[in-house]
């Protein structure tokens, strides 16, 4: 054994000469400057010799920007959505809008005013209570409503993205009016919710996506005005089931929503307050998972709240509710002994906030704010948008001054009604700027 003694002398020796020489290298590596900790461009000091080539100071300047561009975080996501109450069509809207001369129904006249309000939104949503059964079947209003199909162009013109379509009106033409009157909406291009053509359509939530956020839209109920589903088919209009509900609620956040918005058709007709089952059903929604609740069918506005709350799992959780957004369009007005205020004529466009803050957090609800709307009966059933009102404020030009005292005097009710939420400019470029973008079904 000794005989190899040198030999493993040796091999040693080399061995550590080698390690020396490389410890060596990585010291005089650690020095040198551009082994210096990074940072971003933003924060460099770095200047360019003046008699750099101008191709080299090209190049910095790209990488610099590519730099500065990789330390900035992503901006927020934020989408503005308005949501408005009742669209209902009684016989003195369509006989008005019927033209003789082209034989159409052309409802436009209706939205002049409020189009540019509609469409400075990425999504605007809408409750349609009414069918669109088609002409075969007669138009007809109250008690049973069927419009012409035209409605439906002028709302997707005027804005409207969404419908809501569960309401006491959904049955109205029957079976055949359900599905005919989804089938139009979407020939617009528009999509509704809350009443389906089949069991696997109702079963498959209603998904929109709007910069970056994704949005859950639900819609329920109370009745049918005692028209009846047809047998086999319970799936054609969504009715306030709370099981029903919570479960919708759980298997839209499971596909992918991060706020959930349920319309929800409650309440009592003409009161303006919202009900004791009304408030039970909202904090029930807001336990279940629901961001944003908006109701319909009083046809006068309800106040609006935030519930906070903890949620069935135990997590602190907040959510909005607007009990009743009031008639968006209609010729509903005061008639002794059947309708008893005039309140009937005014809604509201409801303007809510969504952000997100980094794509690691959660989406959520910023603000909101609202614009008061009045319909002027007298000129084609035009929907006014009116100005936050003070005592003395001047009769804005779209208005008939000999209704403006009564316009005002309503309008300072209901903003005291929805003390704790206030007005909006919602200001509006005199020449029409182009929409937002629209959202994603």
């Amino acid at each position: 054994m000794s005989k190899f003694n040198p030999l493993i002398a040796l091999a040693l020796g080399a061995l550590l000469l080698g390690s020396s020489y490389l410890f060596n290298q990585v010291l005089e590596l650690a020095t040198l400057p551009d082994a210096e900790p990074f940072r971003p461009a933003m924060q460099s000091t770095t200047t360019m010799p003046e008699d750099m080539p101008e191709e080299d100071k090209t190049v910095e300047d790209t990488e610099i920007a590519v730099l500065e561009a990789v330390a900035a975080p992503p901006p927020p996501c934020e989408s503005i959505i308005i949501a408005v109450g009742d669209i209902m069509v009684h016989q003195t809207q369509f006989v008005q809008a019927f033209a003789a001369n082209s034989q159409i129904y052309d409802f436009s006249p209706s939205f002049e005013y409020i189009t540019p309000y509609l469409q400075a939104s990425n999504l605007t949503v809408g409750n349609l209570e009414t069918t669109l059964a088609g002409a075969e079947r007669g138009f007809s209003a109250y008690p049973r409503f069927n419009t012409p199909d035209e409605l439906a162009l002028a709302l997707c013109q005027a804005g409207f993205d969404l419908l809501c379509t569960a309401n006491n009106h959904s049955m109205d033409s029957g079976a055949q009016g359900v599905s005919r009157t989804l089938e139009v909406i979407e020939e617009t291009k528009m999509k509704a919710f809350g009443t389906a053509r089949s069991q696997a359509e109702r079963d498959t939530p209603l998904l929109v996506e709007t910069n970056g956020i994704s949005l859950a839209f639900l819609a329920y109920t109370y009745g049918t005005n005692g028209i009846p589903l047809p047998s086999g088919r319970d799936y054609m209009v969504n009715l306030i089931d709370e099981e029903l509900m919570h479960d919708d609620i759980q298997k839209a956040r499971r596909a992918g929503a991060d706020l959930v918005i349920v319309y929800m058709h409650w309440g009592w007709e003409y009161r303006t307050e919202p009900s004791p089952e009304q408030k039970e059903l909202a904090h029930f929604l807001a336990a279940a998972g629901a961001h944003i609740i908006i109701g319909s069918h009083p046809h006068v506005i309800q106040p609006m709240e935030y519930i906070s709350m903890e949620d069935e799992n135990g997590n602190q959780h907040r959510a909005f509710v607007a009990y009743s957004l009031g008639n968006f369009i209609s010729n509903q007005h005061r008639i002794p002994g059947a309708v008893p205020t005039h309140e009937v004529q005014y809604g509201m466009l409801l303007r809510l906030h969504l952000k997100r803050d980094t794509p690691d957090q959660a989406a959520y609800l910023q603000d909101v704010d609202y614009k008061l709307t009045w319909v002027d009966r007298a000129r084609r059933h035009r929907i006014i948008p009116l100005p936050p009102v003070n005592k003395n404020l001047p009769a804005p030009p779209s208005i008939p001054e000999a209704k403006w005292p009564e316009i005002r005097e309503t309008a300072l009710r209901l903003q005291e009604r929805l003390d704790g939420f206030h007005p909006g400019e919602f200001n509006v470029p005199e020449n029409e700027s182009p929409p937002l973008p629209c959202a994603a079904f």
